[in-house]
């Protein structure tokens, strides 16, 4: 037993260090970061990645790129402005060459956004905003925004239902990421027409009850990732979602 736990706790950590991080094949990094999104897509450049959302801590997302070698983000997507996706961005881009920062429309009622657009000038970088139909190129990865569409950026509506919808093509395989989007804005962007089909799924909310099974059905995903705190005290991810997830077909990480 006490070979075969070194193999396993030594051995594994050994092979990534000869190998190299992260290994060749990688579509995606759900990085630890606890209660929060913060996803990385590596281009194929050497040091180069997407990254998507930030999570909640400063330190956390920084570690994380900081083991993957990452020092240059040319496009870091913010599904949306909730702490636990945007409060470790300054930590995300200091001492690393960013060129762009996104989002989707954002409501009038955000005050939010200019505290962020300030962490961005200091950064050397800009905001852009994406609205569906615009595609990036950057490296390997494709990006095709889904939503949300402009004229549902009210003062009225959620943050998390304005949750910027992509979907990226990464070494062939297409994940779909879905921000903090509820039951709601799930069935409506579902029944619009848009095409939701991937291979991996981001799930939405880390896992809330508040879900549409039609639009976890439509993506015909057959990977699901939830990024959720262990010690969460919202009931993340829910039992319902996971049976929901598994009757889909999906194999939840």
């Amino acid at each position: 037993m006490a070979a075969l736990l070194g193999v396993v706790v030594v051995g594994w950590p050994v092979r990534q260090v000869v190998r190299g991080w992260p290994l060749p094949d990688t579509v995606v990094v759900a990085c630890d970061v606890g209660q929060g999104d913060a996803l990385v897509l590596p281009t194929g450049a050497e040091g180069e990645a997407v990254l998507v959302d930030a999570g909640p801590d400063v330190a956390a997302v920084d570690r994380c790129l900081e083991a993957l070698g990452v020092d240059r983000l040319p496009l870091v997507l913010l599904s949306h402005l909730d702490a636990d996706h945007v409060g470790g961005l300054s930590g995300a881009l200091a001492g690393r060459d960013v060129g762009s920062v996104a989002t989707g429309a954002l409501s009038p009622a955000d005050d939010r956004a200019g505290a962020v657009d300030t962490l961005i000038r200091r950064a050397g970088a800009e905001r852009i905003r994406l609205v569906p139909g615009d595609t990036r190129e950057v490296g390997a990865v494709v990006l095709e925004v889904l939503a949300p569409e402009p004229a549902r950026a009210t003062a009225a509506v959620e943050a998390n239902d304005l949750s910027l919808v992509v979907r990226a093509t990464v070494r062939g395989l297409r994940v779909l990421l879905t921000g903090d989007l509820g039951a709601e804005a799930e069935a409506r962007l579902r029944t619009s027409g848009v095409d939701l089909r991937a291979d991996v799924l981001k799930v939405p909310h880390h896992g809330s009850a508040d879900a549409d099974p039609g639009f976890l059905a439509a993506t015909g995903a057959r990977t699901a990732l939830i990024s959720v705190g262990a010690d969460n005290t919202y009931g993340h991810p829910a039992r319902s979602l996971l049976e929901t997830l598994a009757r889909a077909g999906m194999r939840v990480h």
